[in-house]
């Protein structure tokens, strides 16, 4: 297929191209803001056309990956669906930021990049919830992120671009795992605090409760402490972790530890999941509406977080 970027930052460069090119796809043209910038991307690493003008995505490819800042994805999924072609879509969808109906005139062959649900040990730790139930979900996560005025990342300190904080960010990924291992909460608690100037927060304290009885106990944040990325799900009689959650490592679901490692990117069995849905009509793995459910939850936990911590039901 040939294929249409809209986006120049990390993801682009770092795994949604090599990613392409391992698969045998062929990405054909590169959009960004920066004409110039967007023209050494392309040129650097093959790309035969660029451009400013979103018109430029619109012809002559098959499907089309944004990878722009928050703001910009839906607006754009808008105009790739309204051609006619599918898209795939960096997470968060949209975070914090209001659509209002807008996601509705999204086409079907839609889906957001929400590539952990295709990891070995997520699959493998789905299969193992079909038997039972944890009472109780501990996810903590800590990276430091701290970037100054001149920083090329310093768009997502800025809730209005990038569609929320460390929550909309790194969160996005973690809460999507939940929703897809227990299906909707239906209660959410949460405080946002360590704002950047731009409003941003930093650390986010979130509680998810499911009618099973699972409680889900989340805390994420941007900190110069030691790096954090564990999961651990606890019932009477048992204790599964995945620690890191990118390691593979899952202990708990038989006499011994698994490992089950990831693909070294994560991006190609994502767009390799992407392109058979395009050919054979299947859904991709994390379809729009599924994607819409985090930002329920990334938008409840800004109103629980308004109201001193205040349970809100999103979906009641």
């Amino acid at each position: 297929m040939k294929w249409g970027i809209a986006g120049y930052g990390d993801i682009v460069t770092r795994r949604v191209l090599p990613a392409l090119h391992a698969l045998g796809e062929e990405p054909t043209v590169l959009w960004g803001r920066d004409p110039h910038r967007a023209a050494r991307t392309a040129e650097e690493y093959g790309i035969a056309g660029s451009g400013a003008d979103p018109a430029v995505l619109l012809s002559g490819v098959d499907a089309v990956y944004v990878a722009t800042p928050v703001a910009h994805h839906v607006p754009l999924a808008q105009a790739v669906s309204g051609a006619g072609l599918p898209v795939l879509i960096e997470k968060p969808l949209a975070g914090g930021l209001a659509v209002d109906g807008a996601l509705d005139t999204i086409g079907p062959c839609a889906g957001v990049a929400y590539y952990r649900r295709l990891a070995p040990a997520v699959r493998r730790l789905r299969e193992e919830l079909g038997v039972w139930t944890p009472a109780r979900v501990e996810v903590r996560f800590r990276c430091p992120f701290d970037p100054g005025p001149d920083d090329p990342m310093r768009w997502r300190t800025d809730p209005a671009v990038a569609g929320g904080g460390v929550l909309a960010d790194a969160g996005s990924h973690r809460v999507d795992l939940l929703l897809h291992l227990f299906g909707r909460p239906y209660e959410i608690t949460a405080r946002l605090d360590r704002r950047f100037p731009e409003g941003a927060e930093r650390r986010a304290d979130l509680t998810l409760r499911w009618r099973s009885g699972t409680r889900a106990h989340c805390l994420i944040e941007w900190d110069d402490g030691p790096p954090l990325d564990h999961v651990e799900l606890t019932a009477e009689d048992r204790t599964v972790t995945l620690d890191p959650l990118d390691s593979g490592r899952l202990a708990g679901v038989t006499g011994r530890p698994l490992h089950l490692p990831p693909a070294p990117n994560p991006h190609q069995p994502l767009l390799a999941d992407f392109t058979t849905a395009v050919t054979t009509g299947a859904p991709p793995v994390c379809p729009l509406s599924e994607a819409r459910l985090v930002d329920d939850v990334i938008v409840a936990a800004e109103r629980s977080a308004a109201a001193g911590g205040l349970p809100v039901r999103p979906w009641s």
